[in-house]
């Protein structure tokens, strides 16, 4: 007391902790002394920590050096350099392949190896899938078959795993003594007293494992395992999941522990148990197998780029390509409706709590590509709209994707937050440019005055490309475009050498203050090698009514009249009336959607006189299974989103979406909530900590990636077939609130998001199966050369699917608001143009122009003092955003500020939409069939009286009527059971208390009977 009055409360602290530790585990101390170690000290930080540093290992190879937070606040953010990323369908076959599989999940590959081991033991064969004859494989396969159809769950799950085993590429054919292996079947025995072996890693099989499962897929698909694949999928589904019994679950190899549900954490937490990879692995397992089926065998390169296939080989992948597909589009036998449908409809049920094992990432993935293996990637889709387009007679523009793809980035941020975190300014001298001759200033005696140098911003000085693309033409140039826009690119030669010339000089001696490089008022300006002129790769658009507008504005200031629907007469306007009249007709641009529109009403307005012939494409008949339950599968989507948000916090009725990361012995740690943050910068963490925290980011990351290339895909191949199915689409995402989610999404360091490090390479398919039978089963070490790659602090590293999870959920903002102002005005409530200035700072072109296009959609709202504030953005949006003549974005005020304006067109589209919906699908689905009482208001939308009957019109009043007596007094009607209940009580009410006049009954009855006779 007298002594320690600084030192009391850490001496109690630091004494009772190791002791409880040892009273929960048993470990007994090596130290007797009550002060502890200082690596102790520094470990014991809580009582969780001091539990699990009793029976984890530590990671002592990982560097300890601090990183920053991903949701760290501080303001001094390290600009990005460029990003090389190419925007496509999706990655790398290896890397698609591993995201499919958790770092939880990798003793599922040990058990593979063991099962097909003793698998081949039992046929008395070398466990070398290899080596085998085409008949042994058939046979094998047969007999898989026949397993997985078995009603035993322990003999389906071991036929599963080892198809899954065959699927994946059947690593142990690459083990270094292959040639040398005897007939012990039983290696991990062969090995049991080696505690240390040579690593000799993959060997560089990683290709060769990968060529063989897309071999295998192929082989095991013409044998009919995905029937089989599929029908155990259905049982799987249908089984009945309690959450009140998890511990009287099916058992599980991941852990001794399985079935108690982790005994050694049974004393952590009071809290309901989580769902973990122990109660679903019967459904891991089918889903990897159909994951590894689809995505092997829809890569056209994968066979088609093969130079070591023969062309028969070939031919007989394209065969079964084809065959694949269309049976992954078809109905399955054991269900009634595609593989597609039957993942769809997971999702809402793991939604409602009535799943909650089944493991959603793996679900997402394969949902993704059956897409993408239906209805096509990016290629496909610009092909389909080429090809639309021209049957239209409509000329097709340039591809958004590919000329994006090729722009360069433009340095944003540079002057709100520098490395320092003030604006970062430099000191430049301009060389003898064309412009520098207006930057010399003279004073009035008419004296030269020196001004030779100007402080800019460092991003000017980046921008000089930019800069120079702008440049003026020369006369001859600027003559030619008089007639026709022309767009000619310089050779990268000549840019180079016009980028040289442009460079900023450094001020060397006394010539860099005297003004000697200033230019005298009156000398030439210097020659130019720049005589092409240069433009924007986007042809400017305009559409129809932009046409109206202008000729109404014009014969109202000119001639004080109107000419309703008339495009044509320029009769008494000035001459540059007609020739700005030629110019928006020469920019033109009518879309799909319009002449979709058009023919709506014709065949609204004219019901039977014009019949719509509906092509049963690929999209169309996805569109038709997904339209009854659609609300349902996007809340889903999105509700599963919005839970892997790096920023989402957890809550008491926050759907699990790590039930296939979290294992029995992680769970209920408090390192695993939805809450956890991922600041890698705390020193001395444990090894599993440290992987699962990785392992749940990444889990979420792709779930993130997996769930917006869903959107972005459906909505594109929708908006192509028809109008109304992609707006029928996006309402539904803008009333499940997917405007905000996204926004929240962007609402971070999009910089460190894009960089994020949640990846262990060595830990990855196909690396880690490769390594573990290569190296007498064991897996492989973590250190400093393969978890911390000096490629990662690199400012251009990226992560692909963050990168591509970012670009699609802009794409599908974009898609929603376009247009839209009532969502436009959504953008500017939401507060979403400081986020996606913020988003700006990511040096990509093709991301940049999706912000842009978002930020030029609000600009006319967010007011003058923004633009003026703003004006590197506004440049910006001139310089890569496609222009479209008429519009007054940048410069006007918006007159269109009446809420009632944008609440009439959202309810035109609603009833238009139902119309749609009502027209072509009423008879498959009755419930959108629309009666009279549901077009109450409609008339608020019609132009004419007319168009307000037509929407009144009840096509069941047109239906054929049966007047034959017999066949109506002969049909069987199914009476209601109320009927039935209150037969007798309306039979003495209306028959038997009321009296009748037969002899009036009969006169009435006699004309018909003699009608009859004759």
């Amino acid at each position: 007391m007298e002594n320690g009055k600084d030192t009391k409360t850490p001496f109690v602290r630091r004494s009772v902790r190791p002791n409880f530790a040892n009273d929960v585990y048993g470990h007994s101390s090596t130290s007797k002394s009550d002060a502890p170690s200082e690596s102790e000290i520094e470990l014991c930080e809580s009582a969780l920590a001091q539990r699990r540093s009793a029976h984890l290992p530590k990671l002592k190879e990982i560097s300890t050096r601090v990183q920053p937070s991903m949701e760290d606040p501080s303001p001094q953010v390290q600009n990005m350099d460029d990003v090389e990323f190419v925007y496509s369908d999706c990655d790398s076959h290896g890397d698609e392949l591993s995201k499919l599989y958790t770092y939880s999940e990798m003793e599922d590959w040990a058990t593979n190896v063991h099962l097909f081991r003793e698998y081949a033991k039992n046929r008395e064969q070398k466990p070398f899938w290899c080596s085998y004859t085409e008949e042994q494989k058939r046979s094998i396969l047969h007999d898989l078959i026949a397993r997985l159809d078995t009603a035993q769950p322990d003999g389906r799950l071991e036929a599963a795993r080892l198809a899954l085993y065959i699927l994946q590429g059947a690593y142990l054919d690459f083990v270094p003594d292959m040639e040398n292996f005897d007939d012990n079947f039983e290696l991990t025995e062969q090995f049991a007293g080696i505690k240390s072996f040579d690593d000799v890693g993959c060997g560089g099989h990683e290709k060769d494992l990968l060529a063989a499962g897309v071999k295998n897929a192929f082989f095991a698909y013409g044998m009919g395992l995905y029937q089989a694949l599929c029908t155990m999928l259905m049982v799987e589904v249908d089984d009945p999941f309690d959450v009140k019994a998890l511990g009287d679950v099916k058992n599980s190899r991941t852990s001794s522990a399985a079935n108690s549900r982790s005994a050694s954490n049974a004393d952590l937490s009071e809290c309901k148990k989580s769902v973990t990879i122990a109660d679903n692995e019967a459904l891991r397992v089918v889903l990897n197998c159909l994951y590894h089926m689809v995505e092997s065998i829809r890569r056209v390169e994968l066979t088609e780029d093969n130079d070591s296939l023969s062309d028969s080989d070939k031919e007989q992948y394209r065969r079964l390509r084809k065959q694949f597909l269309q049976e992954l589009e078809a109905p399955l036998d054991s269900a009634g409706i595609p593989l597609t449908i039957v993942l769809f409809q997971m999702l809402p049920s793991f939604l409602h709590g009535s799943t909650p094992h089944f493991p959603m990432k793996k679900v997402v993935l394969l949902i993704w590509k059956c897409l993408l293996a239906i209805l096509g990637g990016w290629d496909v889709l610009r092909q389909e709209k080429e090809a639309k387009r021209k049957s239209h007679n409509l000329r097709v523009l340039e591809d958004t994707l590919q000329i994006a793809g090729e722009m360069s980035s433009v340095s944003f941020g540079a002057n709100e937050v520098g490395e320092s975190g003030v604006n970062a300014k430099t000191r430049i001298v301009h060389g003898p440019r064309l412009i520098s001759r207006q930057l010399a200033c003279t004073s009035t005696d008419g004296a030269i005055r020196p001004d030779d140098d100007e402080i800019v911003d460092t991003a000017d000085i980046k921008d000089s490309k930019l800069r120079l693309r702008s440049s003026a033409p020369d006369d001859k140039g600027e003559a030619d475009c008089n007639d026709k826009d022309v767009t000619v690119k310089l050779e990268d030669a000549e840019i180079e050498k016009i980028e040289a010339e442009t460079e900023p000089k450094t001020p060397t001696g006394d010539a860099a203050s005297s003004g000697e490089q200033t230019p005298i008022a009156g000398t030439p300006p210097p020659s130019r090698p720049l005589k092409k002129r240069i433009m924007l790769p986007w042809t400017p658009k305009v559409s129809r009514v932009e046409i109206h507008n202008f000729l109404d504005n014009a014969r109202e200031k000119w001639l004080h009249y109107k000419l309703p629907n008339d495009t044509k007469t320029v009769f008494g306007l000035p001459p540059t009336v007609g020739h700005n009249l030629i110019a928006l007709r020469r920019n033109l641009y009518i879309s799909l959607g319009e002449n979709q529109i058009r023919d709506e009403k014709k065949w609204n307005r004219y019901i039977f006189s014009q019949k719509e012939q509906i092509e049963l494409t690929k999209t169309e008949r996805l569109y038709r299974q997904l339209l009854p339950n659609m609300c349902e599968y996007i809340v889903a989507i999105l509700k599963m989103l919005l839970a892997a948000l790096p920023s989402s916090k957890a809550k008491a009725d926050a759907i699990n979406i790590l039930s296939d990361v979290l294992t029995p012995e992680t769970d209920n740690i408090d390192i695993l909530s939805n809450s956890m943050s991922m600041d890698s910068s705390v020193r001395n963490v444990l090894e599993v900590s440290v992987r699962v925290s990785i392992d749940v980011a990444r889990h979420k990351e792709i779930i993130i990636e997996a769930s917006s290339a869903i959107l972005i895909l459906l909505m594109k191949f929708f908006r192509l077939n028809h109008i109304y199915q992609f707006e029928n689409f996006s309402r539904h995402l803008l009333f499940a609130n997917c405007i905000p989610l996204i926004l929240k999404f962007l609402d971070q360091n999009m910089c460190r998001y894009v960089q994020a490090k949640n990846e262990l390479v060595p830990y990855n398919y196909p690396q880690a199966p490769l390594h573990y039978v290569r190296n007498h089963d064991q897996w492989p070490n973590l250190n400093m050369d393969n978890v911390d790659e000096s490629e990662q602090h690199a400012q251009r590293y990226f992560v692909w699917r963050n990168v591509f999870a970012t670009i699609n959920l802009l794409r599908v903002l974009n898609k929603l608001t376009k247009w839209k102002h009532v969502r436009t005005m959504m953008l500017v409530v939401f507060k979403s143009a400081p986020i996606l200035k913020r988003t700006l700072r990511v040096r990509l072109g093709i991301l940049q122009l999706y912000v842009l296009k978002l930020l030029k959609m609000q600009a006319r709202y967010l007011g003058r003092q923004w633009r003026r504030t703003n004006m590197e953005i506004i440049s910006a949006i001139f310089s890569k955003v496609r222009h479209r003549l008429n519009d007054d974005w940048a410069y006007a005020n918006e007159t269109r500020s009446k809420s009632w304006d944008f609440q009439m067109e959202e309810r035109a589209l609603k009833y238009a939409i139902e119309k749609f919906n009502a027209r072509r699908y009423g008879h498959l689905y009755p419930n959108f069939a629309l009666g009279t009482e549901d077009y109450t208001g409609a008339e608020d939308f019609a132009s004419t009286d007319a168009d307000a009957y037509l929407e009144k019109i009840d096509m069941k009043d047109f239906e054929p009527v049966d007047n034959c007596l017999q066949s109506v007094l002969g049909t069987n009607h199914e009476l209601s059971e109320r009927f039935k209940t209150n037969y007798e009580q309306w039979v003495r009410r209306e028959v038997e208390q009321n009296p009748i006049d037969w002899d009036q009954l009969l006169r009435l009855l006699k004309g018909y009977e003699d009608s009859q006779r004759s």
